[in-house]
């Protein structure tokens, strides 16, 4: 691609490339698009029954906003993760996870683009797993925490899952009808809130559910604190590696740095 033509998309938001998984990976995200509903629906069912005949129905209070503020907890973590940790070389989470989200900072409307499944098929393959052991642990418990917990997790995951589609309309010029109310309402990520993280640094606003949580992560600086921390056990951000590596060029006399 020339030069000219990358700086019209770029300016544009759209790369102009067709990005296609690998074939491996293409069927992971069909295969458990296709089945993530199916463990939905048997988790909230099996768990839903099992509230009722415990008469604890009521718990379905807590379980939705828990499930909803679960999801938007998780996309923030993830979204925060892949920005700053990690290369696209990293073995499997490198292609898979962090080449999106930093390619999607250089050209935001890529996401436009994708159909359903390459919108929400990443998160499947991780959603499908967690929802099939919360179906062997209500099969082997009959515990009502457990019932409480499997429905928290199902809704979690569905928030989770429906993330990326959210994230996806907030990035589109013209959203479906239904997303507009849903956006001004702030029940979905609108667009406005999201475009603060597309701002420089890129280092707020990380929560892309509905973006609730956002307004207190980033007042307690709830990333910056935990990567403070994560730093004191040995786990270095890129930024930190390569401003290190940076430096570390910086110091070699020009004789040793000419012979290499």
């Amino acid at each position: 691609m020339s030069a000219s033509v990358t700086d019209r998309t770029s300016a544009s938001g759209y790369s102009g490339i067709e990005d296609h998984s690998a074939p491996l990976h293409s069927f992971l995200e069909y295969s458990t698009s296709l089945f993530f509903p199916v463990l939905f629906i048997l988790n909230v069912y099996l768990s839903g029954a099992r509230l009722y005949e415990l008469e604890l129905l009521w718990l379905l209070v807590f379980a939705i906003p828990l499930g909803i503020l679960g999801g938007d907890f998780i996309s923030g973590v993830v979204h925060w993760a892949a920005d700053t940790y990690c290369s696209e070389e990293t073995p499997i989470v490198g292609p898979s996870l962090v080449k999106p989200f930093r390619m999607h900072h250089i050209y935001p409307k890529d996401i436009c683009t994708h159909n359903l499944v390459e919108t929400i098929g990443n998160v499947c393959i991780l959603a499908c797993p967690v929802l099939s052991l919360s179906l062997l642990l209500m099969w082997i418990s009959k515990h009502e925490l457990l019932a409480f917990a499997a429905l928290s997790v199902a809704l979690m995951a569905v928030a989770t899952v429906a993330t990326n589609q959210f994230h996806k309309w907030a990035h589109q010029d013209a959203p479906p009808a239904y997303a507009r109310p849903l956006q001004r309402l702030r029940l979905v990520l609108e667009p406005t809130h999201h475009s603060r993280h597309h701002t420089e640094p890129y280092e707020s606003h990380y929560c892309i559910t509905n973006g609730w949580l956002n307004p207190l992560l980033n007042r307690i600086e709830f990333f910056r604190r935990l990567e403070s921390a994560l730093a004191l056990v040995g786990i270095q951000t890129e930024k930190a590696k390569a401003e290190k590596a940076s430096d570390g060029s910086a110091g070699v006399p020009p004789s040793t740095s000419s012979t290499q």
